[in-house]
């Protein structure tokens, strides 16, 4: 028995010291070991990127553009200076950089002034729900350190000790991994364009409710929950609408944000006179299938005719542990409904297949993985794909990184792939906002303020205060349990 639960304790360390590192940390972390040609090397400042960014046909970055060469197959990739927002899809292809709006740059930061607020207050306020991301590489340590230290994400022996080392020992690693993207994550400004548009969208279809006024509420990176709830006290807002942002729903990622909800309220009066509902997810909403469709159209447009209908299409999603899995978390079968939808859509046009990425460390993980089944099918003499990031909204380091870079570019060559692209993310494509106003629009006019779903744990669940959160989650949104 002693040695079983000092096996056990080895292997959480093992896992602990290697996860979270950058996707694909296989070439750089074999059970935590880092390849020493990679230490002591202080990473290279991030790239300043040209104001406006344009590319012709070809993917040749014009005006002036600052780009990082993938490979033939992607071209190139241009960077937009802060304060704009790529337009999709990824890849330019004759796209170029837009402007935010003041709006957008406005509430860009919580460090953006938050004194500041419209003449009129918001009636409605749609809080969007994530992990968030380091919007620079001086800020890559204390995002990896909020993971390592959130239970509901990762639980550690020692945690309080162990994890603040891990997260020290991870970092120069990492923001080599944000430096080849461009110096930081694009999540906010991602997330700020989407909550602007959703806000126009739902003033124009949803009057009765209106103003909306979006707020960003990340879980390990600025704007922070914790500081996104203080505002929305100040705003006075009169009814808010948590709005989780990951359309499947799972206890590590959704549910860590919603218990870091619980959690801020546990010591604080709630805000007077102020009504709450959940949005915890959304998989399976028409509108969203409808945007994948057309994220996989605009890639199955740059194949040969001849060879279109043999193109397989990948559906990524970031894995989870089988232990996490066993415990009952819907997320893989949220997922693959949503594939299952967006196939059906497609008329089922091509091959295709649900793979699973981000694996890292020795413990089992759910399968098959996005690389291996690369490395399978060009064995069985598949040379086209297309890989669809299927569960996240918007361009982060999973996408940019792991999906362009290290399979795309890296793996794509040794591999010896004829062609293979990555659809965008949804982003701010017009279908997606729609979307999201149509999800947020639909629920303030239901009755239901949240879900029998989200009321109900895990059947193998172990975290001891998930009852308590969903009691509390119940009793702010009006349920009799």
């Amino acid at each position: 028995m002693r040695g079983e639960i000092g096996a056990r304790i080895i292997l959480s360390v093992l896992l602990a010291v290697s996860i979270f590192s950058p996707p694909m940390s296989g070439a750089l972390v074999t059970f935590g070991k880092t390849n020493p040609q990679n230490q002591n090397q202080n990473p290279p400042p991030p790239p300043t990127p040209a104001l406006h960014v344009s590319c012709n046909d070809n993917s040749e970055c014009i005006e002036d553009a600052q780009c990082t060469v993938r490979n033939a197959t992607l071209g190139k990739r241009c960077y937009c200076e802060e304060g704009f927002f790529e337009e999709s899809p990824l890849f330019c292809n004759g796209r170029q950089c837009a402007k935010f709006s003041a709006i957008a740059r406005r509430y860009s930061s919580i460090a953006a002034n938050p004194a500041d607020k419209d003449s009129a207050k918001p009636k409605t306020g749609i809080v969007m729900l994530n992990m968030g991301g380091p919007t620079n590489i001086n800020k890559v340590h204390e995002y990896l350190l909020r993971i390592m230290t959130d239970r509901d994400m990762i639980q550690l022996p020692v945690q309080s000790i162990l994890g603040p080392w891990i997260a020290k020992r991870r970092t120069m690693e990492v923001q080599k991994k944000y430096f080849e993207i461009g110096g930081g994550s694009p999540i906010l400004q991602w997330t700020n364009k989407q909550g602007e548009l959703l806000c126009e969208k739902l003033d124009e279809i949803s009057p009765e409710t209106a103003p909306h006024k979006y707020y960003v509420a990340f879980r390990y990176a600025d704007p922070l929950t914790e500081d996104t709830l203080e505002r929305i006290r100040n705003d006075g807002v009169r009814h808010t609408v948590l709005f989780s942002q990951y359309p499947q729903y799972s206890c590590s990622t959704s549910g860590s944000s919603f218990n870091a909800i619980y959690n801020y309220y546990r010591t604080r009066e709630l805000p007077s006179e102020m009504k709450w509902s959940v949005i915890d997810r959304w998989a399976t909403h028409p509108l969203l299938i409808k945007t994948f469709v057309e994220r996989i159209k605009e890639e199955l447009a740059h194949f040969p005719n001849e060879n279109r209908d043999d193109v397989i299409i990948l559906f990524s999603a970031h894995s989870l542990p089988l232990q996490v899995v066993n415990r009952g978390d819907s997320y893989p079968a949220e997922v693959g409904a949503t594939v299952a939808l967006v196939m059906q859509e497609l008329n089922y046009c091509n091959p295709y297949s649900l793979v699973w990425q981000s694996k890292v460390g020795p413990m089992p993980w759910l399968g098959p993985f996005t690389d291996e089944a690369l490395k399978d099918y060009v064995k069985q003499g598949k040379k086209n794909f297309i890989l669809v990031p299927i569960a996240f909204v918007n361009e982060h380091i999973e996408t940019l990184h792991e999906l362009d870079i290290e399979y795309c570019q890296e793996l794509a060559k040794e591999l010896g792939i004829e062609r293979i692209r990555r659809a965008a993310a949804p982003n701010v494509h017009p279908l997606f906002i729609d979307a999201l106003a149509d999800i947020v629009a639909s629920h303030l006019k239901s009755k239901q303020t949240i879900s029998p779903k989200f009321l109900t744990r895990c059947p193998h669940c172990v975290n001891t205060s998930c009852d308590a959160s969903k009691s509390w989650y119940a009793k702010i949104c009006g349920i009799q349990r």
